[in-house]
């Protein structure tokens, strides 16, 4: 049993775990499905994303970091490291060879639990509403927003720890949205109104241009306020839960 984040590395690549490689481009991250290949004394290989190779070109030579993440146990171990090469011919084992790329070893893993929460999802019935504001890191949410500042967006999945946003296109080109970017989330239901802060912690670009959000509130214990916005929460969680229940014990739900 790994007892720290690097042991968790080894051990994933040891078994040649099956990963998620980040790419950053253009102020955004492009999730590629990896596995762990192997290691040696410059770093560690995984499996090659073909389709990228003009993206991971560019971060060679640039020597930008990628995120690496991949789930080990109860817990999700993240960091982020540079690619140092391609290798086109990975022998993988005696009648198996493949394009590899070769990380450095990260200065810092962090290891963090796996969500818990339930997460339910929201069907365009629900009645869920749902506006969001770009922060920056200075702002606080109690200060009224900027009308500029409001992204278009609707909810596509809620838990008490986070909630999945779809944002559509603007003028056909996909909204511009970073990784940790802070939010502004108001959420109504039924007359129980939630605000909260949130992070972005991925974002994906789908065939149309928008953005599939997955966001991790943030605040929520830590005040009066927090607990008292994390209560109500729970409140709408539940009511959608119940319905989601109710919905599939009558085969509605697909």
């Amino acid at each position: 049993m790994a007892d720290s984040p690097q042991d968790c590395l080894a051990e994933a690549i040891a078994r040649n775990s099956a990963a998620v490689l980040s790419l950053p481009s253009g102020g955004m991250l492009r999730h590629c499905r990896t596995r762990l290949l192997g290691a040696c004394d410059e770093g560690f290989f995984i499996e090659s994303v073909p389709e990228q190779g003009p993206l991971i070109n560019e971060l060679i030579s640039t020597g930008k970091p990628v995120g690496i993440s991949f789930k080990a146990a109860t817990m999700k171990v993240v960091f982020a490291s540079p690619i140092l090469r391609r290798q086109e011919q990975f022998r993988v084992n005696s009648s198996l060879t493949l394009e590899a790329l070769l990380l450095g070893y990260p200065a810092e893993i962090k290891a963090v639990q796996r969500r818990a929460n339930y997460r339910v999802h929201i069907p365009s019935s629900s009645g869920v509403q749902v506006r969001v504001w770009r922060m920056n890191e200075q702002a606080r949410l109690s200060d009224r927003p900027l009308a500029a500042m409001e992204m278009p967006a609707q909810a596509r999945d809620l838990s008490v720890g986070g909630i999945g946003l779809i944002c559509p296109p603007k003028d056909g080109a996909a909204p511009s949205l970073a990784s940790q970017q802070r939010l502004r989330i108001f959420i109504q239901h039924e007359g129980t109104e939630v605000l909260v802060e949130g992070r972005v912690c991925h974002v994906r670009t789908t065939p149309d241009n928008s953005l599939r959000v997955g966001v991790q509130f943030v605040g929520l214990e830590d005040s009066v306020e927090g607990r008292q916005m994390l209560a109500r929460l729970t409140a709408i969680v539940g009511r959608l839960q119940r319905e989601e229940v109710r919905r599939m014990r009558l085969g509605l739900l697909t």
